[in-house]
């Protein structure tokens, strides 16, 4: 696979190549640093002594050379590499993105250091703009004029052919997981999702689509009565699809209305979020909030299809990203054996998002808790084992606001102190993964203080608890091996607080 970024001076190509190169694990090229090294002298240095006919041939002689060569490569041109007619020739037969940046933002990011065609002048930036952006809308173009990097990234590889398409072996949800596959969201099917998403990805969905708040505030039943009355005003029948596009709060919405709309209709999931890829999306649950509290008011019924995406997780922030990666952590822990030793063996390819490891560490973790949901469809028993970190983690979330996966991470944190003082895990385990759990999260969400009332008033009303004092808590002993104890809250909050 080759991919050649072309675009203006100061539109990120050598930043979003190096970070493509590490996602697909293929080599870098930067044209305009290979000829400074092969020449010895920088940029500026060969425009003053060569002129810049002499630098095009070079460039140009540099691209003949990387379109012959049989392997893989991420390339960042030069600025001006669409100027001659060869070379925009033979870009056209490769796979060619421009990055289009507004020149206000450019003249924002570029200095005049080692730019020739500026000549210590920034405004010339909007002339060069004017001169160019006819050759470069020849090429498949992405507006990354307000994207960060990491959304850059996400948006490029839809448009490249990346092909990474895995089948989950069960018979008790459907899920496939396929890159790219969010290009392919059926025409005739109404579309559920976030603003974020849509802002992102809406060139891929249809015009039937109803966009919602981002985050957990979609989860009201003021949102539940509005997508019941879009669903109503536009006559759609129970036969009709619909698709829930975005994190775990959109499939877990998408999934409670398919479910009561017309007594259940046809709906499928696209999880957008590496959260949502690996729980949100799998095992029926769906729910609303209520009060306060997390998914109290809910059903248990499956959608038609999972499908994932994974070049989608590429877009998320750091916090997203890792609320993902401890939730599959966590899963890891249950399941034990060869998907703990692989998490413990990648933690770092998977903090880089190295999209062959995340491809797999996300067919594993949706296997993993498939094992345990199909065993467990209504959640009385074996299910009970992904609650790890989570009835602490709910109340952590619920009093402080914290984002749902950190909130997971430091009640799993608290959780493996609890099983340390009742001597149930020895400080080897222990240690190993502590310090797993260190890298993925943050020390200030670690040891962010609660008040122990807060967390008892919320613990009090788990949907759990069933009416005593009474919790189930499972508990790790060793990676593979979950205890489940039915410890009296108080005991639990006073024991660690």
């Amino acid at each position: 696979m080759k991919i050649f970024l072309v675009g203006m001076m100061g539109s990120g190509k050598s930043t979003l190549a190096k970070m493509i190169s590490k996602v697909l694990s293929i080599p870098y090229l930067d044209m305009d640093e290979k000829i400074e090294a092969r020449e010895n002298k920088t940029i500026k240095e060969i425009f003053e002594k060569n002129g810049e006919s002499y630098f095009r041939d070079l460039e140009s002689s540099l691209l003949k050379s990387l379109v012959k060569q049989p392997d893989s490569v991420v390339v960042a041109t030069g600025g001006g590499i669409v100027l001659r007619p060869d070379n925009r020739e033979l870009l056209k037969k490769e796979t060619t993105i421009y990055l289009k940046v507004s020149p206000q933002e450019l003249k924002k990011r570029v200095s005049t250091d080692n730019r020739p065609l500026l000549s210590n002048n920034i405004d010339n930036i909007f002339t060069i703009y004017d001169e160019r952006i006819n050759l470069y809308e020849l090429f498949e173009s992405v507006d990354i004029t307000y994207l960060n990097e990491w959304e850059a990234v996400a948006i490029i590889l839809q448009k490249v052919d990346y092909k990474k398409n895995l089948c989950i072996d069960s018979s008790f949800q459907k899920i496939h997981i396929e890159a790219g596959s969010l290009k392919n969201i059926p025409k005739n099917a109404i579309v559920f999702t976030s603003e974020k998403v849509d802002s992102l990805y809406g060139e891929f969905f249809t015009n039937k689509k109803l966009v919602f708040p981002n985050g957990e505030e979609v989860k009201d039943i003021v949102y539940v009565t509005k997508a019941w009355e879009y669903l109503l005003e536009n006559n759609v029948t129970r036969k009709d699809l619909l698709c829930g596009v975005g994190g775990g709060t959109i499939t877990d919405f998408t999934g409670f209305v398919g479910s009561t709309y017309k007594r259940g209709m046809n709906f499928i999931f696209y999880p957008t979020t590496l959260l949502g890829q690996i729980d949100a999306a799998i095992g029926g649950k769906n729910g609303i909030d209520f009060k306060k509290y997390k998914n109290v008011i809910g059903t248990i019924n499956l959608p038609n299809e999972v499908i994932i995406d994974p070049i989608t997780t590429l877009s998320l922030d750091d916090i997203r990203f890792r609320e993902g990666l401890i939730e599959g952590f966590k899963i890891s822990l249950i399941s034990g054996g060869e998907f703990y030793t692989f998490f413990k063996d990648h933690l770092y390819d998977l903090l880089n998002r190295n999209l062959d490891t995340l491809t797999w560490f996300i067919k594993r973790s949706v296997e993993e808790k498939l094992r345990i949901v199909q065993q467990d469809f209504k959640d009385t028993g074996l299910r009970s084992y992904l609650n790890l970190g989570h009835s602490l983690g709910h109340a952590f979330e619920a009093v402080t606001g914290i984002a749902h996966g950190l909130s997971v991470g430091w009640g799993l944190y608290q959780e493996l102190m609890y099983s340390k003082n009742k001597k149930h895990i020895d400080d080897r385990t222990l240690y190993d993964i502590i310090s797993i759990l260190d890298v993925l999260l943050p020390s200030s969400i670690k040891n962010i203080k609660v008040e122990k009332n807060a967390l008892m008033n919320y613990l009090s009303n788990d949907k759990k608890m069933e009416g005593s004092n009474i919790i189930k808590l499972p508990l790790l002993k060793e990676p593979g091996e979950v205890i489940i104890k039915e410890i009296d809250y108080h005991e639990l909050v006073n024991t660690l607080f």
